[in-house]
């Protein structure tokens, strides 16, 4: 993270579907509105830890999470550091220790993986 802005990048599917801003789209205004503000704060902010992010996920080979509240529900935008990006991978929500949808995990790893070795695109997060 170079300090002054912490630059997203989003998961594009080898379909070339930005699943990021799908998952956006389907919040209801007040939730976007949360997600708007919480993201701007942490691009602002220099050294993302908790209660905001999570570092480390059991059993997420490396991946992390941005963590927020709205309309009463804990959302989660998994993902990663690398080359000096935060890559999100899956946008979803969790409730004791449930992520909905429940293969959000797993489709993470996935998506990282892609990434990794180049296989898929990203782009800036602009939502």
């Amino acid at each position: 993270m170079n300090g002054w802005s912490t630059p997203i990048r989003c998961y594009v599917s080898p379909a070339d579907n930005d699943k990021i801003r799908e998952w956006y789209e389907s919040l209801s205004p007040q939730e976007k509105a949360d997600a708007d503000e919480f993201l701007k704060n942490m691009r602002r902010t220099r050294d993302w830890q908790m209660p905001h992010y999570r570092a480390s996920l059991r059993g997420g080979e490396g991946l992390g999470e941005l963590r927020w509240p709205s309309e009463k529900k804990a959302h989660r935008l998994l993902g990663f550091f690398m080359g000096g990006f935060w890559y999100a991978v899956v946008g979803c929500t969790h409730k004791q220790g449930v992520y909905s949808p429940s293969n959000a995990l797993d489709t993470a790893r996935r998506n990282k993986k892609q990434i990794e070795k180049g296989e898929v695109r990203t782009v800036d997060y602009d939502l």
